[in-house]
């Protein structure tokens, strides 16, 4: 399923989550990506290569950005992005012509 940047980024500034982070970023594309394929949520460090590789570091960093970004929530990296595209997806289902409306891109 697609799901929005602004979504993802409503979901993790309400979570918390300082957008300063490095791993904020890489949050969202995990997230986007784990929406996008529900597989890729059963390897996340599947998903920790394919992110890394679009911004030229090592999986490890990537790892660690987001352990680091979601540190004081108590929770593993795979346990908080499955349920942060669960949390989305389901609203997403509920509000998706609400969200196509306000976040339509530009052409």
């Amino acid at each position: 399923m697609k799901i929005y940047n602004a979504s993802i980024f409503l979901y993790l500034n309400g979570k918390g989550i300082k957008n300063s982070n490095k791993g904020y970023i890489f949050l969202v594309d995990a997230i986007r990506l784990g929406a996008e394929s529900a597989d890729a949520l059963h390897r996340v460090t599947d998903l920790y290569t394919v992110i890394a590789m679009s911004y030229g570091i090592l999986p490890q960093n990537v790892e660690r950005g987001i352990r680091y970004a979601i540190s004081g929530l108590g929770v593993t990296n795979k346990e908080f992005i499955s349920k942060a595209v669960s949390d989305i997806t389901k609203d997403y289902a509920l509000t998706g012509a609400i969200h196509k409306k306000i976040y339509k891109k530009p052409n």
